[in-house]
């Protein structure tokens, strides 16, 4: 299935990043969430087109404090900014500007004019967005951090697997040296008794010939 990129607006807060996915009833959806990168992917349902994308943030942000939430024609995302003293990003992206990534007008304040905004409450909810049915991110990704440990824990079981196998071969190796070993020493031990029976049967023959020789 051929995956498209869907039309995205933004703007921006002191604290936030107020994110728009333009979709309509999103099916399938997969969203992850780290410090520095955030990707998207979810099929339209309408006309069932794959869509997805992924993007590094010009500066960090906090995971673990952000939301999102599915809506009828959008998917919404209020991303928490990790330096909230910082000024205002100069683009979304790190590598600049994207053609499908427009300015959300509607919710646009210039970082001169955002003081003047409101009150405190403003601040923790500075696009006046019904946050109820939000969700947080870490209930639906794994954080970079979770992600670090996941990778150490699979970097960890390789090791032991490798360690495992190391001791499963030499363990092996060592078995066979030892049937070899023994295999040996059994064909030493046949070699010897085979020259015993043969010296006992010269010894035999020696005897007879010293008896006939008597005889005459």
């Amino acid at each position: 299935m051929t995956t498209r990129v869907p039309n995205v607006i933004w703007c921006q807060r002191k604290k936030f990043i107020y994110l728009k996915v333009l979709l309509t009833d999103v099916k399938d959806e997969k969203i992850n969430l780290t410090t520095t990168h955030f990707s998207f992917k979810g099929v339209g349902s309408i006309n069932k087109i794959a869509y997805g994308f992924e993007i590094e943030f010009s500066n960090e942000v906090d995971p673990k404090t952000s939301k999102w939430s599915i809506k009828d024609r959008y998917v919404d995302f209020l991303i928490t900014k990790k330096d909230v003293t910082a000024k205002y990003w100069k683009y979304l992206c790190k590598d600049g500007k994207k053609h499908w990534i427009k300015v959300d007008w509607d919710k646009y304040v210039d970082e001169s004019d955002e003081s003047s905004e409101g009150s405190d409450d403003s601040e923790e909810n500075p696009m006046n967005l019904d946050l109820n049915d939000y969700e947080n991110f870490e209930n639906v990704e794994n954080s970079e951090e979770e992600e670090e440990e996941k990778e150490k824990e699979i970097e960890e079981k390789e090791v032991k697997e490798e360690k495992e196998e190391k001791e499963v071969k030499e363990e092996k190796e060592e078995k066979e040296e030892k049937e070899e070993k023994v295999e040996k020493e059994e064909e030493e031990k046949e070699k010897e008794e085979v020259k015993e029976e043969e010296k006992k049967e010269e010894k035999i023959e020696e005897e007879k010939k010293e008896e006939k020789t008597e005889e005459k």
